[in-house]
């Protein structure tokens, strides 16, 4: 097995080729890949390109301004950055529920939605976020909302394309948060998770974007969810509506009444969350 560890971009386009192997922070590319290598596999390293690292404001102050986040950002990174707390709380909160202290150290968030589990954590906050991945190759970069890049466990990247770096757009105006429920207390994987993005105004969660994961896709918008959480009596309709979407998504599916149980009361304890950071973020500003 030859191992390649280029660091820059420049360098990584240089020798990725079709068949060869990608690997960032090898979480998940472990567990798969183990003891399956060809004796003459090329892997890449790509864990030190300088380019798909790093945390930033871009054009704060200015309409269009977002948060860059480097694919190879870890877990731990994200939810210890002041930025992403600020900025992308449900990102934050989804990177510090995710496996063990030794995973959250290793895992990338390009690795995380680039493997495209149903059950990862990432990708619905991301999602719910409005978070734009942008997607380089050879031939240059483009830019795609995040839920385009996943699929049935598996991405939709193009052969020999990367995920470089997100971007999520600017809102002080808008909350979010995002909750999961898992098989065991620690280093738990999500069988069910959700992630909101709201205003709130009037006691009332305007413009919001839900996202639910492990109902078959890692990522998957709940637009009458969304309605629910807009009008009077959101209490109770909003648990519905995600109930109704699960067995929309997965009927049949032995756990469907489960995961709809689930799904009430996590949204009884994320809108109780999104309220509390909404004033929170009033009295910061006072």
């Amino acid at each position: 097995m030859k191992v390649e560890r280029p660091r820059t971009l420049l360098e990584l386009f240089s020798v990725f080729k079709p068949g060869t192997e990608l690997v960032a922070g090898g979480t998940d590319w472990v567990i798969k890949r183990h003891a399956k290598l060809a004796d003459d596999a090329v892997v890449i390293d790509v864990f030190a390109v300088d380019e798909m690292q790093g945390i930033s404001l871009e054009g704060e102050n200015t309409e269009g301004g977002f948060l860059r986040i480097g694919a190879l950002e870890t877990m731990t990174s994200l939810h210890r950055n002041p930025l992403v707390r600020r900025h992308a709380s449900a990102l934050a909160d989804a990177a510090y529920k995710m496996g063990s202290e030794q995973i959250r150290n290793r895992a990338t968030v390009g690795g995380n939605v680039a493997n495209s589990s149903p059950a990862a954590d990432t990708p619905p906050a991301l999602a719910a976020l409005g978070a734009e991945a942008v997607l380089a190759s050879g031939g240059g970069e483009r830019i795609v909302p995040v839920e385009d890049v996943l699929g049935r466990n598996r991405n939709t990247l193009a052969s020999c394309e990367i995920i470089k770096e997100f971007r999520i757009p600017l809102d002080v105006n808008r909350v979010s948060a995002f909750l999961k429920i898992g098989s065991r207390s620690q280093v738990s994987i999500s069988r069910v998770n959700l992630a909101v993005l709201a205003r709130c105004t009037d006691n009332l969660f305007k413009d919001a974007r839900v996202f639910v994961g492990t109902l078959g896709l890692a990522a998957r918008r709940v637009p009458g969810a969304e309605e629910a959480l807009s009008a009077a009596g959101f209490d109770e309709a909003f648990p519905a509506a995600l109930a109704t979407f699960a067995a929309e998504a997965i009927p049949g599916r032995p756990t469907l009444p489960y995961k709809q149980s689930a799904l009430r009361g996590l949204a009884q304890d994320i809108c109780v969350l999104l309220s509390q950071r909404a004033r929170e973020a009033v009295i910061g500003s006072c």
